[in-house]
């Protein structure tokens, strides 16, 4: 089958990358060795957090003997039935509930455009994110059996002011067994792609992982 488009459903690591809770995470990108300084080839040095940019949490960011993200299948990172759902006229602060997802069909990928990442150089970005209800993960995997992975344009499903639910949603989606994909670029995503895949960085252990995540249209 041949591809006719791809777009990158993520965002690069820089050194201006929002954190959430504006915490001293800082990203280092550095030159190790360069060409134009008489080195012999370029290398760089990078630091970050591992929940830092377009991520994936894994269930053991939440629950101690859950998964890490070496511990799924390339084929747990492949996606064939995505919805895309794009919520109008979202305010800062804004949490998300089923009557904001009723349109959902059965997929098992759900990628959310609130458009919130207009603000992503903002301190409003991780000051007072849309998040998700704490209720939402029963509700989504009742009507969508197959669902398997949320993703959502926020720096996360949890506001700063109203940690509790935060916790709360982390723990009933990761429970579930449904992956979840912060930090997204969606702007430019306009209808349900044919495929997606996630690609996080592999390092044992990791409870989460920067991810490159790719939307694929055949069509």
């Amino acid at each position: 089958m041949k591809i006719k488009s791809t777009i990158f459903l993520s965002h690069k690591i820089s050194k201006q990358n929002p954190v959430y809770g504006g915490r001293d995470l800082p990203v280092v990108i550095k030159k190790v060795k360069s060409i134009k300084k008489g080195d012999s080839c370029n290398t760089m040095f990078w630091s970050f957090s591992n929940h830092i940019g377009t991520h994936i949490d894994a269930p053991l960011h939440f629950i101690n003997k859950g998964k890490s993200i070496c511990e799924f299948k390339p084929g747990d990172l492949i996606f064939t039935k995505v919805k895309l759902i794009t919520l109008k006229n979202i305010p800062c602060g804004y949490m998300i509930t089923s009557d904001d997802l009723k349109e959902v069909g059965d997929c098992d990928l759900l990628l959310i455009k609130t458009r919130f990442e207009i603000h992503r150089n903002k301190a409003v970005y991780w000051k007072d994110s849309v998040y998700l209800s704490s209720e939402l993960a029963e509700w989504l995997k009742k009507k969508c059996p197959s669902l398997r992975n949320v993703g959502i344009d926020c720096i996360s499903i949890s506001n700063l002011k109203r940690r509790e639910i935060g916790r709360q949603a982390h723990k009933a989606f990761l429970g579930r067994g449904i992956l979840l994909i912060e930090d997204m670029k969606l702007n430019d995503l306009g209808d349900d792609p044919d495929m997606v895949i996630a690609a996080p960085i592999l390092v044992e252990g990791a409870d989460a992982s920067p991810c490159t995540v790719l939307a694929i249209n055949y069509k």
